[in-house]
């Protein structure tokens, strides 16, 4: 015969005790995560790919003494403001990077390393794509090409005015191979369309 007392206090009550302790646990986790959420788009942003195309963040590193960008600037991005406002939270999930580094104050971050030149295979490791809806995000387009290769870099260019995608985007991969990748089923499928008509 099976008992239908569910374990615990045999009434079914979750003791306060073991409740308090799963809220500071799922409270943990969740901060573990925004602090490496933090960590993973300053590295982006700082990142040889990223920095060789935004004008405006190596502009402010090149005007700044030795590198020194305010991580108040980083925290008014609409990227970061998704994930915080807060400056000190932004330089406690920097403290460990390998990519930046920041001051004793806690209030500016730089590059660990100078910038390198740009490479010049970026075109044949980029992939135009089209007919997106014009709510399509970053993360989308990640997780759709990462079953080609490694994506480094994605640009989707919007309308001002209303924030809206244009219906296209650009895609950058690690490897040309891995762009090629990409591209084949495209080919394929307009290798198999009827020729267009004069």
């Amino acid at each position: 015969m099976m008992s239908t007392e569910k374990e615990g206090g045999g009434d079914g009550a979750v003791k306060p005790r073991d409740s308090n302790k799963e809220t500071e646990k799922k409270k943990r986790s969740r901060v573990k995560q925004l602090l490496s959420d933090i960590k993973r788009q300053v590295e982006f942003w700082f990142g040889d790919v990223n920095l060789h195309k935004d004008r405006f963040l190596k502009k402010l590193i090149d005007e700044s003494e030795n590198g020194y960008v305010d991580i108040s600037v980083l925290a008014s991005f609409s990227r970061m403001k998704k994930l915080t406002a807060d400056t000190k939270l932004i330089a406690r999930a920097l403290r460990n990077s390998s990519v930046v580094q920041i001051n004793l104050e806690g209030t500016k971050v730089r590059r660990q390393h100078p910038l390198g030149n740009p490479p010049n295979n970026i075109d044949s490791r980029t992939v135009y794509v089209e007919l997106l809806p014009k709510d399509v995000t970053h993360s989308w387009i990640e997780r759709v090409f990462t079953k080609c290769g490694n994506v480094v870099y994605v640009s989707i260019p919007r309308y001002r005015n209303t924030g809206d995608s244009k219906g296209f985007a650009f895609v950058e991969f690690e490897k040309e191979e891995e762009a090629q990748k990409a591209i084949e089923p495209y080919l394929q499928l307009t290798a198999l369309l009827p020729p267009s008509l004069p």
